[in-house]
């Protein structure tokens, strides 16, 4: 098979070796020529130049400007011998955030543990450009990469910033990038139905992506999805997200012209833990509002998540209920306040709770402080029993009829 290369003065790749592709540029697998150093190298085409000499330039300047490990390292600007610019950054070997909700076992959502790191590198990340005053315009899981480190660990980085631009809070901007599933609804209107408007719009508009792609993250699917998908019914899709009601996180159209079915709640499928969903719903609810006046602002999105992320997780298995529960809880609150959250959870009340710590009784004063709680894990978690009857929610014990049945045929 033949092999098409192309080159830089350092760098060299095969043209086959596409790691992504979009409107004005692909990215290629390469190799550092002496050091065999593995890249992501973004060659840009020939529509690209024919943008504005300023826009041409952004995503250079905004690569430099930025310097953070929850956003992808520009190396360096190198030239094709036909002059093209071409990109040379870091490479992820996990692949995009996308790809790994492609993944069968990623069909209802990532396991919890990832899902966190997920929204902590988007956090982290983000808070970053806002710290430099940066909008990325384009968030979306195709637009995360994945560093997997020696120890299996995923680092998840934004990329693509041919669309950011530098915007402060109270700044405005009227120009159309995104991609139509994550797209706020007001550059949708725009943009995707080519309704003419004098709307402008805010930094809110990365919020709503990120509040789409957090969903897409924690269920596997789209939070907004008209009869036949967004993109083959794209005036619903409108509809759905503009009359979204407040605090409604979902809204699908199971059949054409039928109503909308709105959700207040992740699905039952996903596999996060009911004290994880507790938290993460509000601020989803607060970022995808379509109405930028009534959206949360970075400060309050940074504010929740930061809340959600310094929590301890406190692993529990509540034994008559045949349950597994995960309390999120910070570490400075004392057991008193862990106990309402665990009766707030499981239904069962303060003064019922009994619980055992591998295998022996753990006796707890309300006063202590939860950072003192043993070490928990989903395989070692604290045991729950009850002193409520009600908690019990066995059959009670009938012998089988056909038994007794049998008994009978013998006294004859």
């Amino acid at each position: 098979m033949q092999i098409d290369p192309a080159s830089t003065i350092s760098y060299l790749w095969s043209v086959d070796d596409v790691l992504g592709q979009g409107a004005t540029a692909s990215v290629y697998k390469a190799r550092h020529k002496r050091s065999g150093e593995l890249v992501a190298v973004k060659v840009f085409n020939i529509m690209s130049y024919n943008r504005p000499h300023e826009v041409q330039m952004r995503e250079f300047e905004m690569l430099r400007k930025l310097n953070h490990s929850n956003i992808i390292k520009l190396f360096t600007v190198e030239e094709l011998p036909s002059k093209q610019k071409v990109l040379v950054m870091e490479y992820c070997s996990g692949g995009s955030l996308l790809s790994l909700l492609e993944e069968p076992e990623n069909a209802f959502g990532l396991a919890e543990t990832e899902f966190l790191t997920v929204l902590q590198c988007i956090v982290q990340g983000m808070n970053h450009l806002r710290e430099n005053g940066v909008v990325h315009r384009d968030i979306k899981p195709g637009n995360i990469m994945r560093q997997v480190g020696e120890d299996g660990r995923s680092v998840y980085k934004l990329t693509d910033f041919g669309a950011a631009r530098e915007l402060e809070d109270d700044e405005k901007f009227v120009s159309i990038y995104g991609t139509e599933e994550y797209l706020h609804p007001d550059m949708y209107e725009r943009a995707v139905l080519r309704k003419p408007h004098h709307k402008s719009y805010g930094v809110s508009v990365d919020l709503w992506s990120i509040g789409v792609t957090l969903y897409h993250a924690a269920t596997g699917s789209l939070p907004f999805t008209p009869y036949e998908g967004p993109r083959r019914n794209k005036p619903i899709m409108f509809k759905i997200t503009t009359e979204k009601p407040m605090g409604a996180i979902a809204g699908i159209q199971r059949r054409e012209g039928g109503p909308i079915e709105w959700s207040y709640h992740l699905p039952h499928s996903c596999q996060l833990s009911q004290g994880l969903r507790v938290q993460l719903v509000p601020v989803l609810a607060g970022i995808m509002e379509a109405d930028q006046e009534k959206c949360w602002c970075f400060d309050q999105f940074f504010t929740a998540t930061t809340d959600i992320l310094q929590r301890q997780a406190v692993h529990l298995f509540s034994l008559q209920q045949a349950m597994a529960h995960c309390i999120y809880i910070h570490h400075y609150n004392t057991v008193s306040i862990f106990f309402e959250e665990v009766a707030s959870q499981t239904g069962i009340g303060v003064q019922q709770q009994h619980l055992m710590y591998l295998g022996h009784d753990l006796l707890l004063e309300g006063s202590m402080k939860v950072v003192n709680l043993p070490r928990t894990s989903p395989s070692q978690p604290l045991i729950l029993l009850s002193y409520a009857p009600e908690a019990n929610t066995s059959l009670p014990f009938r012998e089988r009829k056909t038994e007794t049945c049998i008994t009978e045929i013998c006294m004859c």
